[in-house]
């Protein structure tokens, strides 16, 4: 018996190679080498590491599943990815190429940048999560959100990402002439949002101006916060105090909003008498607050 299990492991050892040697040839070329794959295959901080060489394909996962199977989970290898890997879908999570565990939008973005100033980092979060002074957003705001990693439009071009802006918010028209607050003296304010990559900024946006009463000719920089004070999308950034910074367009200057800078007197739902935000989901979320009560405008 003993004979004959001695005969099988010898056997068993040409094959093996034999195996190795086929799946090897499916491999990226710069992971050809022998033992499969470079030494600092595993290694963040080698030239070597597998997500440069996975960069360098396109972001294309797929041959990594012939050796370590269709999940990522050990495959003919014996190796599971998802030891690292432990998002949902392993390799294919959201944050395996940008973002994070707590969040899938940058900061990290394609290049490990972490500052607001990368353009592919810029305003991500402060969009996503929200602040004091504005509601939280979703990424198909501005994105077509994928299904998987290889649906179309995703990885199948080359950067920067594509910024459709086709979802509600930045194409809210308002001064409808159906709503109760409607002025025949304004025109319908259709935005028509667009951004260019080129200088990083957007416009025509009703979340950034396009409004009545707002600045529509507003052109926010994406990685300059500066940009996005207060008064840029309604008002006057360089005026003296915030209550003037952020006052509407009033009749003197081609709208109808009033002079009075007491914003609390009309909008106690969104700021209190010292302009600080009670409810900061109810600032920039197509609806105009006065008296406490979410209206069309």
């Amino acid at each position: 018996m003993k004979t004959v299990l001695r005969f099988f492991s010898w056997l068993a050892v040409p094959l093996l190679l034999t195996g190795c040697s086929n799946l090897k040839d499916t491999l990226p070329a710069t992971t050809q080498t022998a033992g499969v794959h470079p030494e600092g295959w595993i290694s963040k901080t080698s030239a070597d590491f597998h997500g440069a060489a996975i960069r360098a394909q396109g972001w294309d996962m797929r041959t990594c599943q012939t050796c370590h199977g269709s999940r990522y989970n050990g495959g003919t290898s014996g190796v599971s990815c998802l030891t690292c890997h432990t998002g949902g879908a392993g390799p294919e999570n959201c944050s395996t190429c940008h973002g994070s565990a707590t969040s899938p939008a940058p900061p990290r973005d394609l290049n490990g940048n972490t500052a607001n100033t990368a353009r592919g980092v810029g305003a991500h979060q402060v969009h996503l999560m929200g602040t004091t002074r504005a509601k939280a957003l979703t990424c198909a705001e501005c994105h077509s959100i994928p299904g998987s990693v290889y649906e179309p439009g995703h990885v199948d071009s080359d950067p920067p990402a594509e910024v459709l802006m086709g979802n509600y918010l930045a194409n809210l028209q308002t001064n409808l002439p159906t709503t109760s607050r409607y002025s025949a003296s304004l025109p319908l304010f259709d935005p028509n949002p667009a951004y260019d990559p080129a200088t990083t900024s957007c416009s025509s946006a009703y979340c950034h101006g396009t409004f009545k009463n707002g600045n529509p000719t507003n052109t926010p920089v994406w990685n300059n916060p500066a940009s996005a004070a207060c008064g840029t999308c309604h008002g006057d950034p360089t005026a003296a105090t915030t209550a003037q910074k952020a006052l509407p367009k009033t009749s003197a200057q081609g709208g109808t909003h009033t002079t009075n800078t007491n914003c609390a007197n009309c909008h106690g739902g969104v700021v209190d008498a010292s302009l600080r935000f009670i409810n900061a989901s109810k600032h920039i979320d197509g609806k105009l607050n006065l008296f406490g009560s979410d209206i069309e405008y």
